[in-house]
C-alpha cells in the first residue's frame, strides 16, 4: 500500500523525548513541521518498504521544549513499512550518534 498524497499526523520519540507534529506528503516529498521543528525531505517506497532523508530544523524556540535529538538541526534518515496505517518508521541522525528515532505516520 503506497502512501497516498496528503496530510498526516506524526508520533515520534527517542531516549529524549517525544513529540508529534504533522506531514504533508506529495509525490515523494515530505515537508512539516510541530510546535518548534520543521522537517522536509524526500522518500520513496518500494512495495511496503519506506526510506526517507528528512532535514530537521529549529524555527521557533519554545521555554521548556528540545529537540528529541538534542541537536537544533540536522538530519534523519529513515526506514519503515508502510503496508498499513498507521505507518511505523525507524532511524537515526548522523548530527546525534546513539539515539534511535521511532515515528508513526497516520493518515487525517
Amino acid at each position: 500500500m503506497a502512501l497516498e498524497n496528503g496530510l498526516y499526523k506524526v508520533a515520534f520519540q527517542t531516549p529524549l523525548g517525544e513529540g508529534y507534529g504533522v506531514a504533508v506528503i506529495r509525490d515523494g516529498r515530505i515537508e512539516g513541521g510541530d510546535s518548534m521543528m520543521y522537517y522536509r525531505g524526500t522518500f520513496q517506497e518500494d512495495g511496503d518498504a519506506f526510506t526517507a532523508n528528512v532535514e530537521i530544523g529549529t524555527h521557533s524556540q519554545v521555554p521548556g521544549m528540545g529537540s528529541v535529538f538534542g541537536v537544533p538541526e540536522g538530519s534523519i534518515e529513515l526506514t519503515g513499512d508502510t503496508g498499513r496505517m498507521p505507518a511505523t518508521m525507524k532511524g537515526s541522525s548522523p548530527q546525534a550518534p546513539g539515539i534511535g528515532f521511532q515515528a508513526t505516520l497516520s493518515a487525517l
